[in-house]
């Protein structure tokens, strides 16, 4: 009996040498969430709700859901924590970290679970 466990594990040992190992996502630094993000709109979806935002270069962003709510804000990086941290009337300053996806695009980290995102080039709403 301790002979068929000490195989067993060994064989499962073995083969877990041979499984493909997934890529984690990998954190953005605050130079490379500036340079994605500004002057640019992102379209995803946070929580199951759609939106789009547009990032100025000046720090103003532009929320919009997809019900065509808008709301005016402002965005900053953080280069100490490489947090991007966003800024709306209802919630202050809020850091967020971004993460690349082993599938190369971008995402939110949202708790836990990633929030995936689209970038578009150029101001993409009104």
């Amino acid at each position: 009996m301790h002979r068929r466990l000490v195989l067993g594990v060994l064989s499962a040992g073995l083969l877990a040498l041979g499984w493909p190992v997934t890529a984690q996502p990998a954190q953005m630094t605050a130079a490379e969430i500036s340079a994605l993000l500004s002057g640019n709109t992102i379209v995803g979806s946070w929580s199951g709700t759609d939106y789009q935002q547009y990032f100025a270069a000046d720090g103003s962003t532009v929320y919009m859901l997809g019900d065509g709510r808008r709301d005016d804000g402002q965005w900053r990086v953080n280069a100490e924590t490489n947090d991007y941290e966003s800024w709306w009337r209802s919630t202050g300053w809020t850091p967020y970290a971004m993460v690349r996806t082993e599938a190369g695009s971008y995402a939110w980290i949202n708790g836990d679970r990633l929030e995936p995102f689209e970038v578009l080039s150029g101001r993409q709403i009104e």
